[in-house]
């Protein structure tokens, strides 16, 4: 085949199918892999890969990028260890769904699991959303340069409906029921699942049990068997 716009040449290839190693080139046309084998010299633009590792990219699926991605648009350092693709809102722990003006509720449970300051997080985000639909357009918008998708987390779940109650008590029936409105909402907007926490390990800046851990049991199982047959 002629036409390609770019052709990684003489690195070992690990095309994921859990054959051994080979070396190839690979020819990419209109960005898809279009041939992987000998490819003659054509005039496309070339990358020398011998020595290197030529992969598919790897799936991460299990990140706290929520905030940095705002900030850092390579996705580093998962970009330079060949991630491309991440998903966040893991453990609970989404900056979606929130109450407008209300964004340190969903920053305290950030602040010790990825290590950032809630004025960090106030300086380098734009809250301009409120539902998980919201803000899935907002990170659409962003510039990126691997991909992201992301879990709706429990503790921000539990703040967007019950507000600082979501620290200290069991959620009631109205809220249990708007916590289920509002998941459905995020799921059906593109959302990968839900995602909490039951770890001892997880607390807020000020040393109190991140929102998900007041859950009881029947919230966590009504939640979770809410996705029951989504596909």
């Amino acid at each position: 085949m002629s036409g390609y716009d770019l052709v990684i040449r003489g690195g070992t290839v690990i095309d994921g199918t859990g054959a051994d190693g080979y070396i190839a080139d690979v020819g990419i046309a209109g960005g898809k892999i279009a041939e992987i084998g000998k490819i003659a010299p054509n005039g496309a633009r070339s990358i020398d890969a011998e020595g290197h590792v030529v992969t598919p990219g790897f799936i991460d699926g299990h990140t706290h990028m929520d905030a940095q991605m705002h900030w850092d648009h390579l996705g580093t350092n998962s970009c330079w260890h060949g991630v491309s693709t991440v998903v966040m809102g893991n453990c609970g722990f989404s900056i979606a769904p929130i109450r407008k003006g209300r964004q340190e509720l969903v920053a305290r449970s950030l602040e010790r699991a990825e290590d950032i300051s809630g004025e960090a997080m106030n300086a380098g985000i734009d809250f301009c959303w409120e539902h998980y639909d919201d803000y899935l357009d907002v990170v659409d918008k962003l510039p990126k340069g691997i991909n992201h998708s992301a879990y709706v987390g429990h503790s921000a779940l539990r703040t967007f409906v019950m507000g600082e109650r979501a620290f200290e008590e069991e959620a009631t029936t109205d809220d249990l029921a708007a916590m289920l409105a509002e998941l459905k909402r995020g799921l059906d907007a593109g959302a990968m699942g839900f995602s909490t926490s039951r770890s001892f390990a997880h607390l807020t800046s000020d040393d109190k049990p991140v929102a998900s851990r007041l859950a009881n049991r029947d919230e966590v199982a009504a939640l979770v068997g809410s996705m029951k047959g989504r596909k």
